[in-house]
């Protein structure tokens, strides 16, 4: 037999009389009369951040469209660039000779112009293919041009979208090839529509998190200058302060990063110049920079003067170093295949949450050390 009980009629309509006084508008529970205030609480708008650098962003639209991955050159008679300082997230690796050559990766910023623009090297199809990036470029040795064919990157080089590109007069070929990255993506949907999503390629800080990285900096610069160095008891640092680090690539891409405690951003240096950009004239300030540590082999790839092309080894794992706030944060990267992107743990194997904005990720030989101060 059910245990429950219907309810008397008498005590139905009472319920109902009740609820109908809290459903008909301007009524209440004593009987007077409430007049509506007419006002709805405010709805919390939906923060929107680049999933390639972590700034915050106003467009959505701008986080959901392709991101354009430029190779951009960096022999000396190629500066200042242009268009560097817009980049979410920028790779710099070495080519032959030991002149070194950038991928500058754009989703939420555009940069008009971009370049000198120059050509693919062995390494970029396993850089640039987890960013779903159209890849853009000057060609390339026959070989990495069939990398990149194979690897289905979406390749928009100069020979495919030539009305895109155009060259500057001021300068000499081959350093005067340059592009808009909105006219780029826009001319690159007619061939490659995007219909993707953009995956964030790294984790970032909340802002608490970045107040507590340089509160923490500040008391050790205050407990280094206090207590006393030597053994026994001496003084041992908790984190590691950077000033300034030091890229040994060769003399003439030689860099200096010099943290700016101010802005939190660390001003670059090249060749012993200020690293600036020919557009606005203001020099590059980067707010993470990470040192990957790669092997580097011959490809078999020469260029005309018969010099090979290295090819560096992004995919697997090795030691890194990650520079944000002022500080250092010993890592270490691991990238499981050519679709994963590359993530940096710390010595817990924990992914490092990086400072929002620009990433500088430099890729340099096993057999070289960065120097700091």
């Amino acid at each position: 037999m059910s245990r429950s009980k219907r309810c008397p009629p008498a005590v139905l309509l009472t319920v109902a009389v009740v609820m109908a006084l809290f459903i008909v508008p301007g009524c209440s529970w004593f009987g007077g009369d409430r007049e509506s205030s007419g006002k709805q609480a405010p709805q919390e708008q939906e923060r929107l951040t680049c999933p390639l650098c972590g700034s915050d962003v106003s467009d959505s639209s701008v986080i959901d469209r392709r991101p354009v991955a430029v190779k951009v050159e960096n022999d000396p008679a190629a500066r200042p660039q242009s268009g560097l300082d817009r980049a979410g997230v920028v790779y710099e690796e070495i080519t032959e000779g030991g002149i070194t050559r950038f991928i500058a990766i754009y989703l939420c910023r555009d940069a008009d112009p971009v370049g000198p623009i120059r050509s693919a090297r062995p390494a970029d199809t396993d850089i640039i293919y987890p960013y779903d990036a159209l890849f853009c470029h000057c060609g390339g040795a026959p070989h990495t041009l069939s990398m990149i064919k194979q690897s289905k990157i979406a390749d928009f080089d100069e020979f495919v979208g030539y009305d895109a590109y155009w060259r500057f007069r001021d300068r000499r070929a081959p350093h005067n090839l340059y592009a808009g990255t909105a006219q780029l993506r826009q001319a690159g949907d007619t061939i490659y529509p995007f219909e993707g999503e953009v995956d964030a390629a790294f984790e970032f800080m909340e802002q608490g998190e970045m107040d507590k990285m340089a509160a923490d900096r500040a008391e050790e610069i205050e407990r280094a200058g206090a207590e006393p160095t030597g053994e026994p008891g001496g003084y041992e640092p908790l984190i590691t302060v950077v000033n300034n680090v030091y890229i040994p690539y060769t003399g003439v891409c030689k860099v200096q990063y010099a943290y700016d405690a101010a802005t939190g951003k660390f001003p670059r240096y090249v060749a012993g110049q200020p690293h600036t950009d020919l557009t606005t004239g203001g020099q590059l300030s980067v707010d993470t920079v990470i040192v990957q540590y790669v092997t580097v082999s011959p490809s078999g790839i020469v260029d005309v003067h018969g010099v090979d092309s290295p090819n560096l080894g992004v995919v697997g794992s090795g030691r890194a170093q990650v520079f944000m706030m002022g500080q250092l944060i010993d890592a270490n990267w691991e990238k499981v295949s050519r679709g994963w992107h590359t993530r940096y743990l710390d010595n817990s194997g924990n992914e490092i949450k990086l400072k929002p904005g620009s990433v500088w990720i430099q890729l340099v030989p096993v057999t070289d050390q960065v120097s700091i101060d």
